[in-house]
């Protein structure tokens, strides 16, 4: 048996009620000592016996009758009849075992209490149903009540988020094709409000029922986004030097909801292995931690606070590449513009570049026939010929084409503080035919068409970076960006990528393989999407099988961090039409799934026969009072 209202079984105290009024009212009658009345007796006697069990009647069908209510108020449950199960029903289980499913509270996973009733489920389920079980990895496992207690046994919480949303469509779509008059969709979850993406209603009709550990969500803190300023670090004299003297380490966002109470907590940065500075910070506090560039490579680094309930968003992982100063050298007829200039000086009063001859960048106006170099527009139109032959004597698949002057928007997924540009004159960038192989090598589009491209080690872009043709010398980023043209782009390198796990990751064309552990390689295809491991960390990625030319940097989605929980009304709001209801409690969900099929409430039966008690008892107590008036 179960009560759906377990907290009403308290009013079972007021059954004391009517033992205490009769204790109370108990008159025991005066003696006569008179002679005249002493015949009286017997018959006085004989009457108290009938009051007695009069009494006692009132007492047990007034106690009843209270007890009666008390027990409806908690809504009981029991089995209709024994041995007998339910109609053959379609079943679709969602098992949110996302990251958050591991956060603790009440001293107990969030996790645990959903693997428990989804065990129940299965346990309740029969060979005739239809059941799928969908997990955190959006897969949904068709399979036998045993087969899917398998599956619910190998889960584990997982740092992935699963769109609820998107799960609750796939489970009803699966029930209404399945060929069963019965259909319903259970989801076991924290639901947590980011879990849900849009409103649908794919669900409508169908019995809807969601569960959700009885226990608060608890109080959070996460790192919700650790990357190194600027991506690429020169390591001069030991020390990290970034665009902007002081301005180089990394920033970290703190995030997590609901927000705990109390202090801020200590946040720390590694970077290569090596302990680095700490601070103090909050959910919603951004800190840069200053940090010293470890040997030229690609380094890995991570981000920490101090351990809370959820404990798998407490640490973040980031990546940097570290370079040693690239030699630039401007072309003597080079007319780059006063912006170009200014920031090289800047660089090489950092220390990023290093202003020389010889092997290094060159920037110019047409490519050399060797070497790393930076190709922009002529200023005359009239050298543009000599600037397609330049580059093609270099080998480079690429040429100038016609002038194009309208505002277009820079796209540049893979290159910071680029998109959302604006560019106003420019050239399109046409690649040469090649037999057999597509264009490639484009890093930045505008309008759709390529505006930066690379082959090689040469980089040609579409504008001259001067604001009369585009607004990227007037950001805020132009410095870096120039830094990163010459220290990493020019020497074929692509950065870094950052993916959640398991989501798709567009990969850059000279890509090859995922360097996915140790010596382990997982061959990808260049130029097209892959999968993010499932696992957070960083990987590098490899062109060939030693050469690595960037990083993916794996980090859990921050939503995932947002622990409060969605109301039944907003359920109701996102899933208009369907049958939704909520159970917070084992027994409420229990007497809920399978339509209640093979379980009635108690409640309806329980108050007739309270009812009927009353009825009772005012017919005997009304008999009393005819036989006490002589009627």
């Amino acid at each position: 048996m179960y009560f759906l209202q377990p907290l009403a079984l308290l009013f079972l105290a007021a059954a004391l009620v009517p033992p205490l009024l009769h204790l109370f009212q108990r008159r025991r009658p005066p003696d006569v000592a008179f002679p005249a009345v002493r015949y009286l007796r017997q018959t006085e006697r004989e009457a108290s016996r009938t009051i007695r069990l009069r009494h006692l009647l009132l007492l047990l069908l007034r106690v009843g009758a209270v007890a009666l209510i008390a027990l409806a108020a908690a809504r009981p449950v029991v089995p209709k009849r024994v041995g007998v199960g339910h109609e053959p029903t379609a079943l679709c289980l969602v098992f949110d075992n996302s990251l958050s499913s591991g956060a603790v509270s009440g001293g107990a996973r969030a996790f645990d209490d959903l693997a428990a009733r989804a065990r129940e489920t299965l346990q309740a389920a029969q060979a005739s149903d239809a059941l799928w079980l969908i997990g955190a990895d959006g897969i949904a496992r068709r399979g036998s009540p045993a087969e899917l207690l398998r599956a619910v046994a190998a889960l584990r919480p997982e740092p992935v988020r699963l769109d609820l949303s998107a799960a609750v469509a796939t489970g009803a779509q699966l029930v209404r094709s399945s060929g069963y008059a019965r259909g319903e969709v259970h989801v076991l979850s924290d639901l947590q409000r980011t879990a849900f993406g849009q409103g649908d209603s794919a669900a409508a009709g169908l019995p809807l029922l969601f569960y959700h550990p009885a226990a608060e969500a608890p109080a959070n803190r996460a790192v919700v986004s650790a990357r190194a300023v600027p991506a690429t670090w020169v390591a001069a004299r030991g020390a990290t030097v970034g665009a902007a003297p002081g301005m180089s380490g990394v920033a970290v966002v703190i995030g997590g909801a609901p927000a705990p109470r109390g202090a801020k907590v200590t946040v720390a940065a590694s970077v290569g292995g090596r302990a680095g500075p700490r601070s103090l910070a909050a959910p919603g506090d951004a800190v840069l931690l200053p940090a010293t560039a470890p040997a030229a490579g690609w380094a890995a680094g991570a981000v920490s606070l101090e351990p809370d309930e959820l404990r798998a968003d407490d640490q973040r992982s980031f990546a940097v590449r570290v370079v040693t100063a690239a030699t630039v050298a401007v072309s003597p007829r080079a007319d780059l513009g006063r912006f170009v200039t200014e920031a090289l000086g800047v660089l090489a009063g950092a220390g990023q570049i290093r202003p020389g001859q010889g092997s290094g960048v060159l920037l110019g106006e047409s490519a050399p026939p060797s070497g790393a170099a930076v190709v922009f527009p002529p200023h005359d139109p009239v050298d543009l010929g000599a600037a397609n032959r330049a580059l093609a004597a270099a080998g480079v698949p690429w040429r100038f084409g016609e002038p194009v002057e309208r505002e277009d928007t820079l796209a540049a997924p893979q290159l910071s503080g680029v998109s959302g540009v604006q560019v106003r004159r420019r050239y399109r960038l046409e690649a040469v035919p090649v037999p057999g192989e597509p264009p490639r090598g484009v890093l930045a589009r505008a309008g759709g068409d390529p505006w930066l491209v690379r082959a090689g080690r040469v980089v040609v872009v579409g504008s001259r970076l001067v604001p009369e043709e585009t607004a990227l010398p007037l950001t805020g980023g132009f410095v870096r960006f120039l830094a990163d043209l010459v220290n990493r782009i020019a020497a074929g390198e692509e950065g870094i990528l950052e993916a959640a796990p398991g989501d798709p990751v567009p990969l850059p064309e000279n890509v090859s393989a995922l360097a996915v552990g140790g010596d382990s390689l997982q061959p990808v295809v260049g130029g097209r999407a892959a999968t993010a491991p499932a696992s957070p960390g960083v990987y590098p990625l490899l062109a060939g099988e030693a050469d690595t030319v960037g990083v993916l940097v794996v980090a859990p989605d921050p939503r995932e961090s947002d622990l409060r929980r969605a109301s039944a009304g907003e359920l109701a709001t996102l899933f208009p039409g369907a049958r939704a209801v909520v159970a917070s409690n084992a027994g409420a969900y229990a007497a809920e799934r399978f339509r209640g099929a093979g379980r009635s409430e108690l409640t309806g039966l329980l108050l007739l026969l309270a009812l009927l008690l009353l009825v009772v008892e005012g017919v005997v107590a009304a008999g009393g009072i005819r036989r006490r008036n002589g009627g």
